[in-house]
């Protein structure tokens, strides 16, 4: 049987439960001792299945490793898309996909049942409209849920829209465990002309390794049974909270992580990233000149762009007031107008320089430079007794949740970045 035959047979099978299922509801009853175990044995053949296209997806994925040269440092391909040097263990290398922002981790756009739908599910037992998540479901420990693949796809999806650096070129790279090694480039080969019968002058690559760790970046929620039971639009609700927080919190970390566990080293903390401090007590934009320094800088190190601008509101809105003797809006230099500008509120306006204490920062880079590294199983925490100093929700007659991914990251080439710090 190929792999289109499997998909079609396991497609019938969640039919046949789903029907199954809707039989019982439109009946406002439970499912009968029949019902419950044709059910279950659908559910058992339909993981058997899964668990076949996966091993199945595996030793493709492994017959690409094999047949495929292994690439250190980023190559662009064709599609868009870019490939790593990684090594998974400590002897096996292949090859890990990273995907651009405008690049769904997903093989296909989802349109199920979303996160509120599965919580709802779970906590009240009324799975309308999402029996497909019921039959997915994992459950791990006691109130512990492992979110079924699809939809965890599709809110890791939503939190990379959300994080401005991913926007602004980042690439997210999956892990398939707690650590992944990646090799990056340090210094570029050198070539050389000879003369005849003279010795060739030429200089090899350098190269190290970064290592992902997935730390754990986690969010939480506190809501009424009566919403979870009654409220319409709870997918919305869920969804805005939990992918803004969590999108927000892996911006920051991309950018300031102090590299302190379980937190991430951002960028501003890297080791070999140009830290430049605009004046010794700040800094007021009269123009775009040191921004036309700060990628000068980086074309000077061989990095051709695209660019791009991460500043804080504040600081956008100082350059949009920015006028020539003619009060006409002043004109960008080229290299800046063809950089992306990205605002994030996660670049504060209250850094110390010198005796300064209002000043900001903008990050200047090729953001496809830096890699986050994302473990793809989203795990989701639902409890009707957790307690903390403020009450319980037994008490309050409430459903906490929390929600949380690991991620990690790192920089294939620090040298592509320039902080600029002290603007006033």
């Amino acid at each position: 049987m190929n792999i289109t035959e499997l998909r079609t047979k396991k497609e019938t099978f969640m039919n046949t439960m789903r029907s199954i299922l809707d039989s019982a509801t439109s009946e406002n009853r439970s499912l009968t001792t029949a019902e419950q175990r044709d059910f279950d044995g659908l559910k058992t053949k339909v993981a058997d299945i899964g668990a076949t296209l996966d091993r199945a997806s595996q030793l493709g994925e492994l017959r690409a490793e094999i047949e495929k040269p292994i690439v250190a440092g980023p190559v662009q391909r064709a599609e868009g898309g870019m490939i790593y040097g990684v090594q998974r263990g400590s002897l096996n290398p292949g090859e890990a996909r990273a995907y651009r922002h405008n690049e769904a981790l997903s093989e296909a756009e989802y349109r199920g049942p979303g996160l509120g739908a599965y919580i709802r599910g779970l906590v009240t037992g009324k799975w309308q409209g999402a029996e497909e998540l019921r039959a997915l479901g994992e459950g791990s420990t006691p109130g512990s849920y492992l979110v079924p693949q699809p939809l965890a796809f599709h809110v890791i999806d939503l939190v990379r829209n959300a994080a401005q650096v991913l926007r602004a070129g980042a690439v997210t790279i999956p892990m398939e465990s707690a650590t992944l090694r990646v090799a990056r480039l340090i210094t570029d080969v050198t070539s050389g002309w000879k003369s005849e019968n003279q010795t060739l002058t030429y200089s090899d690559a350098n190269f190290n390794q970064v290592t992902f760790t997935a730390n754990m970046l986690a969010a939480g929620s506190k809501i009424s049974v009566e919403m979870v039971e009654d409220a319409f639009g709870l997918d919305a609700i869920l969804m805005n909270s939990i992918v803004k927080s969590l999108g927000l919190a892996l911006d920051y970390a991309a950018l300031y992580g102090n590299g302190t566990a379980p937190q991430p080293t951002g960028i501003k903390n890297q080791s070999g990233v140009a830290l430049t401090t605009l004046g010794t007590n700040g800094y007021t934009l009269a123009d775009y000149s040191k921004y036309s320094a700060g990628i000068t800088q980086l074309l000077s190190g061989n990095f051709n762009g695209p660019f791009s601008i991460l500043h804080s509101a504040r600081t956008a809105g100082e350059l949009d007031n920015l006028q020539d003797t003619l009060h006409q809006p002043l004109r960008q230099p080229d290299n800046v107008a063809a950089a992306r500008k990205f605002v994030t509120n996660q670049i504060p306006n209250n850094l110390s320089v010198g005796t300064a204490t209002t000043c900001s920062d903008a990050f200047v880079g090729q953001f496809d430079q830096c890699l986050i590294g994302m473990r793809t199983n989203l795990a989701l925490e639902i409890s009707r007794v957790a307690a903390d100093s403020t009450g319980s929700a037994f008490s309050n007659a409430q459903v906490w949740i929390r929600a949380y991914l690991r991620a990690d990251v790192q920089l294939a080439h620090p040298a592509a970045f320039n902080v600029l710090s002290g603007l006033l």
